[in-house]
């Protein structure tokens, strides 16, 4: 078995931010922002016939529920989310076959619709019991979508429903990828221009595209060992780019 290697804790450190938020759009950033829109079927127990999951109806009057939350705007009903319910249930996007396949024009126009009746806004002039409950609800659906709109946080989530969570102290075990982020560390150190970075920020780019679909594919399989070992790698490529983003202060020698 090979020996197990790790990087510098800058890569490590840098990983935990989305570098698709820190720089210019490209085509290749939209391409990895935007994986699929093509349907697909819920998860577990939750609906799996449609790719719009039935809605409930309002304990209180009765009326039917807009959103999968049970918030009525009708008698201002509201309840705290269920512990059970999955990012992909409240934002009203499948989980199966596939749930690392999302559209990001998908999840944002749902947020809305869930931002529509539960904004803390909209509770305003209610009491604080209902108050709290809808600003709690917001900063939920809002974290939903941090995690499901991002590669490597959707990645993670999926990986930690699935019993494979990331731990911070995961190490490479592919001496070959260390090699190929090591050298693209050494010239980022190296780099005496703007250009010379975007050069190597552009093939980390594409290193960072040949993964994520790579992940999306073990996610179709249901490879949970092996996508876990992807967003690993996945993770250390992030930070390439957050350095890359950084630089020259990144470098002491710049």
């Amino acid at each position: 078995m090979p020996r197990r290697l790790s990087l510098p804790r800058f890569v490590f450190n840098a990983a935990r931010s989305s570098p698709l938020l820190h720089r210019r759009p490209c085509a290749q950033h939209i391409q990895l922002l935007g994986t699929s829109s093509r349907p697909v079927l819920l998860r577990h127990q939750y609906s799996t016939s449609s790719s719009h999951p039935s809605r409930s109806t309002c304990p209180r009057c009765s009326a039917s529920l807009p959103t999968p939350l049970f918030v009525c705007p009708k008698c201002y009903y509201i309840s705290d989310v269920s512990p059970e319910m999955s990012y992909h249930e409240m934002l009203s996007v499948p989980y199966e076959p596939n749930p690392f396949v999302v559209s990001n024009l998908e999840l944002k126009r749902r947020l809305r619709e869930l931002q529509s009746v539960i904004h803390p806004d909209r509770w305003v002039g209610r009491n604080q019991k209902e108050q709290e409950a809808a600003g709690r609800l917001s900063s939920i659906v809002n974290n939903a979508l941090h995690h499901l709109s991002d590669p490597l946080r959707r990645a993670e989530y999926i990986l930690r429903r699935e019993g494979f969570a990331l731990e911070e102290t995961d190490k490479i075990d592919d001496p070959t990828f260390l090699m190929e982020i090591l050298e693209l560390r050494e010239q980022l150190s190296d780099a005496h221009s703007q250009e010379d970075v975007d050069e190597i920020r552009d093939e980390n780019t594409a290193k960072m595209q040949e993964t994520i679909q790579e992940i999306e594919g073990l996610s179709g399989q249901k490879d949970w060992p092996a996508m876990r070992a992807a967003a690993i790698k996945l993770r250390y490529l992030y930070g390439i780019d957050k350095a890359a983003a950084a630089w020259p202060s990144e470098f002491s020698d710049h």
